[in-house]
């Protein structure tokens, strides 16, 4: 029973500490992790207290899925999928040669660690943790595409550094078995194609099932449950739970935004905030706690010195290899974009033109010429394409398809290819989806355009490379028995406490001081206008057709409702209009007045409701509907004065 008690106040004295130090971090300009870290070593340094340890299984198995999970449903995928070769090399490629680079080093420092033992501390030191980063970065103000960056770097590296540690932990030689390499290559292989497989599938099924359930308990359960069983599943098919667990996270957050009801995403989010907010603070401060014991027992084996030479080497490499590979990444980046923005160029001048009419006669007489494009094979193609892989196969076939082209134009067929209903429909699909490609294309090349990165946003990405919870958690998973043990976890918790603090305090002065260019700035109430307008007509044209449908089923829809209807829309574009040609330097704009007058109006109907609740003059039923829908304007308002500046 008193160890219960116990552990209950622990609980309750880590929550009440996360809750005062997340508040008076923000209030003094400090990120929590950092302030967390910092306070748990001074905790950790008291005598009087008592130390305790927990399992690094609980951490890898229990905390960092929840969170990846969390971090996962935010990232916007168009964002993701435009920086993915950014994200891939600092998240996959650097790590793995600075894990190499690293367990080099210790090898040579110390003959006695075999190897694949130190390629395994390096995999533990190499991901940077993003939660810090992203929490001062977005405080900051920093470009939104580097905050992508990081929130995108940080998803992926602890993937690749736990799958890399998990390999490099199979080699060591604990059993006397030889382990041949080719076996590993498939297992790393299969740990992250096999994950991608898994997470992608129970991603799809988790939308489809909170498409369709209507209880917004079972909805909470079902998604507090999915970071769990992505990464238990991946662990029993041998592949890579934590990969799973971010692709499933993306595909819950980005189709769930428009096939979840939002009701269950804004109770989602709210319970994710919370939770995420105390797993990884509890995480800091757990991190910063543990450090004494473990220098101690270093200490007793008189290897605390060399120890941390050592570690105070593997932080110089592993930082200065990030600032080295910067200036190539920002050049390569730059590269590739005067590339593709020639590629677009020559493919908008080639087919600016081209009607739908065109393009069907052009894949008919396609047809005739014998071409025929597997949906698989394309599918392939297409994504090769999108990460820029073009094998010498494909330009042969490119080279092929335009000469046949070439000789379509100048020998056009006499008569139009006639077509039939069902091929046409089809054609015009494909030509939409053209379409839709050419436009994509040419977004993204603008974003690319106006969020180009330049040597200031090199240095933050630099600096921005924090150890944190991968690094504390997976170390302690190396097998006891192995030799300098205690000093290889040392080594990791130093790197992870030293560069979160250290570049924690370095990174707002220099954001300060170099000022980063920011996005080229678009201008936001224009775009919502725009925006509005598009939905607006989409909408309008469902209803013309709804309204149609009916007619013809002799069931017509009341003029009024279709009145209302409509109605609502134009509210939309009115205020959106006013926001939009409001002069937000003049605090007294249309906008302010605007909301300044609704909630006026909101007030007196919330005194309203609260009086006809007391009387009793509707039932709790009615009243609770008109109160979420007032709270929805609420809510509404709030995000309208955020983006005036409005109180």
């Amino acid at each position: 029973m008193e160890s219960i008690q116990l552990v209950t106040l622990v609980v309750i004295g880590v929550v009440l500490v996360i809750g005062v130090v997340s508040f008076s971090a923000g209030r003094i300009g400090v990120a929590a992790p950092l302030a967390l870290t910092v306070l748990g070593v001074g905790i950790g340094a008291i005598p009087a207290v008592p130390h305790f340890d927990v399992e690094p299984e609980l951490v890898l198995t229990v905390v960092l899925p929840p969170l990846l999970y969390a971090a996962a449903r935010q990232v916007p995928f168009v964002d993701f999928r435009r920086n993915l070769r950014v994200i891939v090399f600092l998240a996959v490629v650097l790590v793995i040669v600075s894990a190499v680079l690293v367990g080099l080093t210790v090898h040579l420092l110390w003959v006695s660690v075999p190897l694949a033992l130190a390629v395994a501390l390096g995999a533990v030191v190499a991901p940077p943790d993003a939660v810090a980063a992203t929490s001062l970065g977005k405080r900051l103000g920093l470009p939104p595409r580097i905050v992508t960056i990081l929130e995108g770097e940080g998803l992926v590296n602890d993937a690749t550094a736990l799958v890399l540690l998990s390999t490099m932990l199979a080699l060591v030689d604990t059993s006397g078995v030889p382990v041949e390499g080719g076996m590993i290559v498939l297992s790393f292989l299969w740990a992250v194609v096999g994950a991608v497989i898994l997470g992608g599938i129970l991603g799809v099924v988790t939308v489809v099932l909170r498409q369709r359930i209507t209880d917004p308990v079972l909805d909470a359960a079902l998604s507090l449950v999915v970071p769990f069983a992505a990464f238990l599943l991946g662990e029993l098919v041998h592949a890579s739970g934590v990969v799973a667990v971010v692709v499933a996270g993306i595909i819950v957050g980005n189709q769930g935004a428009y096939r979840i009801r939002a009701s269950f995403r804004q109770a989602e989010s709210g319970t994710w905030r919370i939770v995420t907010l105390l797993l990884e603070n509890a995480v800091f401060l757990f991190m910063g706690f543990q450090l004494w014991p473990i220098v101690g027992e270093v200490a007793r084996e008189g290897e605390l010195v060399g120890t941390l030479l050592v570690a105070g080497l593997v932080i110089v490499l592993l930082v200065g290899l990030r600032f080295a590979v910067m200036p190539a990444l920002l050049w390569s980046i730059h590269r590739r974009y005067r590339h593709r923005a020639e590629r677009a160029d020559r493919v908008s001048s080639r087919f600016a033109d081209v009607t739908e009419e065109d393009f069907q006669q052009r894949a008919a007489s396609f047809r005739q010429l014998g071409i025929r494009r597997s949906p698989v094979k394309m599918a392939f193609r297409g994504a090769r394409a999108r990460l820029g892989i073009v094998t010498k196969k494909d330009r042969g076939r490119q080279s092929a398809i335009a000469a046949r082209l070439e000789d379509l134009r100048e020998n056009p067929p006499a008569e139009p290819v006639e077509i039939d209903a069902p091929t046409r429909a089809r054609f015009s699909r494909a030509f939409q989806n053209f379409r839709k490609r050419l436009e994509q294309q040419d977004n993204d090349l603008t974003a690319e355009r106006d969020q180009a990165l330049g040597w200031r946003d090199g240095v933050i990405l630099g600096l921005s490379g924090m150890r944190g919870v991968v690094t504390v958690a997976a170390v302690q998973t190396i097998p006891a028995g192995q030799p300098m043990r205690e000093s290889l976890v040392l080594i990791a918790f130093t790197a992870a406490i030293l560069t979160l603090v250290v570049q924690g305090l370095l990174l707002p002065p220099v954001v300060r001081r170099l000022k980063p260019a920011d996005d080229v700035p678009a201008d936001e109430r224009a775009e919502l206008l725009e925006l509005r307008k598009v939905l607006t007509a989409a909408g309008a044209q469902a209803v013309s057709g709804a309204v149609a449908a009916a007619d013809q089923a002799d069931s017509p829809i009341a003029p009024r409702v279709v009145d209302e209807v409509t109605t609502q829309t134009e509210t939309w574009l009115g205020r959106l209009e006013i926001l939009a040609g409001a002069d937000l330097a003049d605090p007294d704009n249309e906008a302010a007045q605007f909301q300044r007058l609704r909630r006026v109006q909101l007030v007196a109907e919330r005194d309203a409701l609260r009086d006809a609740y007391e009387r009793g003059a509707f039932s709790s039923e009615a009243v609770d509907a008109m109160r979420a829908a007032l709270d929805s304007e609420e809510i509404a308002l709030d995000a309208a004065d955020a983006r005036t500046g409005g109180a």
